[in-house]
């Protein structure tokens, strides 16, 4: 097919000496993950590469199959620039105690969906499912507050890091009821079995899914008549853009929300009331807080 006249535009920008700064920095970042970047060098490169393959129609991205978008979430570890497996595998085990603002950040968001789950009135020791928990450090301070917790992800890898966290509670003399399954977002009812949970919740994750209509369907499935899934800091519209580089350089699925996009897809799929705790007014960059009820 052969190129539009502002994919022609986008190529001549992308090659010119205006952007050079731009593609140096992306060249430097793509050989080291941790490739020290200023705000303005991020926005640089970022520019640069969403032009370049806007030029060669990569932009904005497409993710045609389903198993191979599945398998680069589960190689996410193996795929960071300039990090062994070891290394990434030891930085998220350390999550959420990251210096810094990213550790203020996650702390704060735990204390938030705990409100969360109160504000619904679905407190210990209620049976919560985490859908793409990851290490499952959210479902590991759940279940130490007195949760029963299922916490889900597609990575075995990450299955395995979860489950030290669990041994890590019952070390310190605690009995928390708290498991993790492998299981993709898009299917985790079919991990759930016959069990049903009073919420569930998705952190920083429904923008990793293949498919989020599909998910929203699998989490509604799982939930007991009146259970709440809550939906937490999952990103704006303009993450699509600010998140291009991070997601061409990790091989990952990034992708940003419409509110109301969000919130009549939950409506479609059966959801009786919609709840919004986050921004109010969210300017298309303000991170989405929405509870949901069965």
């Amino acid at each position: 097919m052969a190129a539009t006249l502002m994919q022609r535009a986008a190529g001549v920008l992308a090659g010119s000496p205006l952007l050079r700064r731009g593609r140096d920095l992306y060249a430097e970042n793509v050989r080291n993950w941790n490739f020290p970047l200023s705000k303005a060098g991020k926005l640089q490169a970022g520019l640069w590469l969403i032009l370049d393959d806007y030029a060669k129609g990569f932009f904005p991205p497409k993710f045609p199959d389903r198993q191979k978008t599945y398998q680069a979430e589960r190689d996410y570890h193996s795929s960071i620039p300039g990090m062994s497996e070891a290394e990434v595998r030891q930085n998220n085990r350390t999550k959420p105690f990251w210096p810094g603002e990213s550790g203020r950040r996650y702390l704060g968001h735990f204390i938030k969906l705990a409100e969360d789950l109160a504000r619904v009135q679905k407190n210990p020791p209620a049976k919560v499912l985490e859908l793409g928990c990851g290490v499952g450090w959210m479902a590991e301070f759940l279940a130490a507050t007195g949760y029963e917790v299922v916490g889900t992800t597609i990575s075995e890898i990450d299955i395995a890091d979860a489950n030290r966290r669990a041994a890590s509670l019952e070390t310190k003399g605690l009995t928390p009821k708290l498991k993790f399954m492998a299981a993709p977002m898009e299917s985790v009812h079919t991990v759930a079995g016959t069990e049903t949970y009073d919420a569930a919740f998705v952190y920083e994750a429904l923008h990793h899914a293949f498919d989020w209509r599909e998910t929203l369907r699998s989490s509604f499935a799982c939930l007991k008549p009146g259970g709440w899934l809550l939906i937490c800091n999952e990103p704006n519209v303009l993450h699509t853009f600010i998140a291009y580089r991070v997601a061409k350089l990790s091989n990952t699925h990034e992708i940003g929300f419409n509110k109301g996009e969000l919130i009549a897809e939950l409506k479609k799929t059966g959801f009786k009331q919609v709840i919004s705790t986050g921004a109010t007014w969210h300017w298309w960059l303000h991170e989405h807080w929405l509870l949901a009820q069965k």
